[in-house]
């Protein structure tokens, strides 16, 4: 009985040991599984095996548990009893979870995520630059055409006081230039552009400094509507210091107490109030040829012309008193061409400022100095 006993005690010890081996042998294939890449893991299943053969495989599980955290899932491991293509028990898909949760895991929703930026290819840097280029060309062409500008604007800025300056000296010490009432040639006549003949009669003179612009109008007025419709100097001056400016807010478009200066545009409105459309209309000093094309084609048209001027440019030392030294408006009754005379009817002469004949030249520089400016009226066509 006593062998019988001693043998069974060493079946029962080799058994044990043998399970020992098995169950530290597969708990050290599962960690290395878990982490495979990890040295330290590998080392750890080697001490675990040597404490199955000396019995202590708790101790060796607990030196593990210390060296690294296990996840939740990894709390107890079983080995599956063999290996199967598809694992179907519970322990199988622990061992699973474990796997998976020491793996890499993908970025959620929330994670940001960025692109990585891309360099600029030899073509588009070629592109940009030469875009730049462009660019700077634009610019700098821009920049010299202003600058031409500016110093051309100059250059004609000096040009012009200079001939201003001259016309002045002139005409202070010039010769004294007395009207001149050649015999008007009839209409028709060859050379002769307009009819300075039928309107010569409509004249007016200006009791005043700075009415020219108002008896000039009243003028147009005759011409255009007859004798009975041509206001006298009183009744023009009257209806301008009684009708608004459309120019000056609250005041009238004369005073005749201040004998105040008429504005083109209020002289615009008392020719629209008498039925009668009038256009003003201000060249620069270089478009003289195109200033004196435009008023042969009004006359030629039939229309009626007022032009200002310098009067001591157009008179010298004859200027009469009423003439306003700067601005002076006089009416243009046609051109005759052939011995370049332009002939005027001006109100500031009391005597022989009717049909006056101007040499043309001399008309043009006075002209001139007031920028050639013009007002062309005609008869208001009647609306059905």
């Amino acid at each position: 009985m006593t062998s019988i006993k001693r043998a069974g005690r060493i079946a029962t010890f080799g058994f044990a040991l043998g399970a020992g081996l098995l169950i530290a042998s597969g708990a050290g294939a599962a960690v290395a599984s878990a982490a495979p890449d990890d040295s330290s893991h590998a080392s750890t299943s080697k001490s675990s095996a040597s404490s199955a053969r000396t019995h202590k495989p708790v101790a060796a599980a607990a030196t593990r548990a210390s060296a690294r955290p296990k996840p939740p899932s990894a709390s107890a491991v079983q080995l599956p009893a063999k290996r199967t293509t598809a694992a179907t028990s519970p322990s199988s898909l622990r061992s699973v979870s474990l796997v998976s949760t020491d793996a890499p895991t993908a970025p959620t929703a929330s994670a940001k995520q960025y692109r990585a930026q891309r360099l600029p290819t030899p073509t588009e840097i070629e592109q940009a630059v030469v875009a730049g280029l462009d660019a700077a060309r634009r610019t700098l062409d821009t920049m010299r055409r202003d600058f031409e500008l500016l110093v051309k604007h100059q250059i004609e800025g000096v040009r012009d006081n200079l001939t201003t300056l001259r016309y002045d000296l002139e005409a202070i010490f010039g010769p004294s230039r007395r009207p001149v009432n050649p015999d008007i040639p009839p209409d028709g006549t060859s050379g002769i552009i307009g009819n300075p003949l039928d309107k010569v009669g409509y004249f007016i003179y200006q009791d005043g400094k700075n009415i020219c612009l108002l008896v000039s109008s009243a003028m147009v007025m005759g011409q255009l509507l007859g004798p009975d419709k041509m206001p006298t100097a009183a009744e023009i001056i009257n209806e301008a210091a009684t009708t608004p400016s459309t120019v000056t807010a609250g005041a009238k478009i004369y005073d005749p107490v201040a004998d105040s200066y008429v504005q083109n545009a209020d002289a615009l409105a008392l020719l629209d109030a008498h039925g009668i459309t009038a256009m003003s209309t201000q060249y620069s000093k270089n478009q003289g040829d195109l200033a004196y094309a435009n008023l042969k084609k009004a006359l030629i048209d039939g229309n009626s012309v007022i032009v200002t001027i310098k009067a001591q440019i157009a008179w010298g030392q004859g200027t009469p008193d009423m003439a306003y030294s700067g601005d002076h408006a006089i009416t243009v009754l046609g051109i005759d061409t052939d011995k370049d005379v332009i002939f005027v009817n001006d109100g500031a002469w009391k005597n022989g400022g009717q049909g006056m004949g101007l040499p043309l030249n001399t008309f043009m520089k006075a002209w001139r100095a007031n920028d050639y400016q013009t007002i062309t009226a005609y008869v208001t066509p009647a609306q059905d």
